[in-house]
């Protein structure tokens, strides 16, 4: 049977806002999300790989970051709004929690040096992506420090637009050298009777405004 691998590819571009990352257990990866787009799996008039559901099965079994869903997936009833990063790693969400709010920058400046630390010493890997479930050739995996890291670099990004100098001065002795991180966008794949699959972007360096 053909199997009609459905894109729904959502980018959440992340320049962080204070105003919309004023929550402890918001994401500031959320604060400038601008929708979706639909991305053609295929050029026109390709048609649909011919797989079994066995072989569609181990491809799933191979992607660990995979949500399941029902194989009904259709996609009137994907998600609204940009994929998260507690929707691609849903274990690094009690990690995210747990960061001080924008409102706390000294505090929520020594948790991003923290993490900058740890991801430093695991950085992520590339690895071959399962293209039959929506991923690209080559797909970057990052480790959950780098997960957290960009999510509190962005939070401090936010913490800094507008702060004082006083602020500034501190935050920048607390954080040395560490003033580059990467961050992800992250995108969602619903896959016609296999499921839903989240995926990264390439990591892009960013940098603390300081």
């Amino acid at each position: 049977m053909k199997r009609l691998v459905l894109i729904v590819a959502t980018l959440a571009l992340t320049a962080p806002l204070a105003a919309g990352c004023s929550k402890p257990t918001a994401l500031a990866s959320n604060a400038s999300a601008k929708g979706s787009i639909t991305v053609a799996a295929a050029p026109p008039k390709t048609p649909p790989p011919e797989l079994p559901p066995e072989a569609l099965a181990d491809l799933a079994a191979d992607n660990p970051d995979a949500t399941a869903t029902p194989p009904s997936q259709t996609p009137s009833d994907t998600p609204a709004g940009p994929a998260t990063v507690t929707d691609y790693r849903a274990s690094v969400a009690g990690d995210i929690a747990s960061l001080p709010p924008v409102g706390e920058a000294a505090s929520l400046a020594a948790s991003y040096a923290t993490w900058h630390a740890r991801a430093a010493a695991s950085p992520g890997a590339v690895e071959d992506g399962q293209i039959q479930l929506g991923a690209d050739p080559q797909e970057y995996r990052p480790s959950d420090a780098e997960l957290v890291t960009a999510e509190a670099g962005d939070r401090l990004s936010a913490a800094l637009q507008g702060a004082d100098e006083a602020t500034r001065t501190s935050v920048a002795t607390i954080v040395g050298a560490a003033r580059t991180y990467r961050r992800f966008d992250f995108r969602r794949v619903d896959v016609m009777g296999s499921g839903r699959y989240y995926y990264a972007s390439q990591p892009r360096t960013a940098t603390l405004p300081l």
